[in-house]
């Protein structure tokens, strides 16, 4: 496994080497992880991958598990380290490729890919996932491509918020104050638990009928980004927050560049067909939503309320509050 070490990794190491596999993790080393006891960790740059393939055929893998390529450059040199000397390919790409909005709803996987160009993450994805299967037709490997929803569960993987700044807006939450919210707060997100997501990883590597075939990881439990953050405070056991619907241009406008994801990403319905994953993988969202971020926020909510009340008096915390109050007062009017 290229990565090894972040939410989805970990949960995929654990559920191997559970069921017996032999795993080995590259990465630089620079992030603490408690893995598994006999899963070896390799610490290099995946940008020297290349040079590492003279090893990788002597291991004889059946599967190589990318979780940290983004660009079209990462693909390619996993494409020079691979080719020929692995059997099959694992790839971690994103929702985010699809087009937005879509003409129709759920998104299947073989709806049109058309990341916007404002949008470089989703746009590396695409360009990763043509160029892997290039490289899969031509036989270099067989090849699954796997693209996760928003998936929370650890330390740094709570609940999003769609201008950023989450653990400020849960501070915000904890202390009566009110949040922001696009559009009219009733367009539907999905988020899935690391462990669900995780699972069907895992089963893909094992699964014959995965090669050659990419998946949506997405939890059927759609909610609106209102009731969303109404789970959230839920978990903390707050009151129901007061939130404050914005128009999303309007949002953009105020706030520049804190407003990006919203405009890329967030203020679009994100609902996604997983048929295929439920019946090659198994693959289901077993965990709610509800229990799911009170399990998370169990463990670690009271890090994430530190670290948004240190937000409090930022530039940022006055500009949600100017902005809040600049349109009450228009609405009011």
């Amino acid at each position: 496994m290229l990565g090894g070490t972040g939410l989805i990794s970990q949960e995929i190491v654990r559920q191997l080497a559970a069921s017996g596999d032999t795993v080995h993790v590259l990465n630089r080393g620079n992030t603490a992880a408690e893995l598994p006891e006999g899963v070896e960790r390799l610490t290099a740059d995946r940008s020297g991958l290349g040079d590492m393939r003279p090893w990788i055929e002597k291991q004889h893998f059946d599967c190589l598990i990318d979780m940290i390529g983004f660009t079209e450059q990462e693909a390619a040199g996993l494409v020079n380290a691979a080719a020929g000397v692995v059997e099959h390919v694992l790839y971690c790409s994103t929702v985010d490729v699809f087009q937005k909005p879509q003409p129709s709803y759920p998104v299947i996987e073989n709806a049109r890919r058309l990341a916007r160009e404002s949008f470089p993450y989703a746009v590396g994805k695409v360009e990763s996932e043509v160029l892997l299967e290039q490289a899969a037709e031509s036989g270099a490997f067989e090849l699954t491509i796997l693209r996760p929803a928003q998936t929370y569960g650890g330390p740094n993987h709570g609940p999003v918020h769609p201008l950023g700044h989450w653990k400020y807006q849960l501070w915000r939450i904890s202390t009566g104050r009110t949040i922001l919210m696009h559009g009219d707060g009733t367009s539907l997100w999905s988020a899935c638990h690391a462990r669900d997501v995780g699972a069907a990883f895992a089963a893909a590597a094992h699964e014959p009928a995965a090669r050659g075939r990419s998946y949506n990881l997405a939890s059927a439990e759609l909610v609106t980004w209102t009731r969303y953050w109404e789970i959230v405070a839920d978990a903390f056991a707050y009151p129901r927050p007061d939130i404050v619907t914005v128009p999303s241009e309007i949002l953009s406008r105020r706030l520049g560049d804190e407003a990006s994801w919203l405009m890329e990403n967030f203020r679009f319905n994100n609902v996604f067909d997983c048929t295929a994953a439920a019946v090659d993988l198994g693959f289901a969202g077993r965990t709610s939503l509800q229990d799911g971020m009170s399990e998370t926020v169990g463990r670690h909510g009271s890090e994430w309320l530190a670290a948004g009340g240190a937000e409090a008096g930022s530039s940022y915390d006055q500009l949600t509050e100017e902005t809040i109050a600049w349109w009450q007062e228009r609405a009011g009017a």
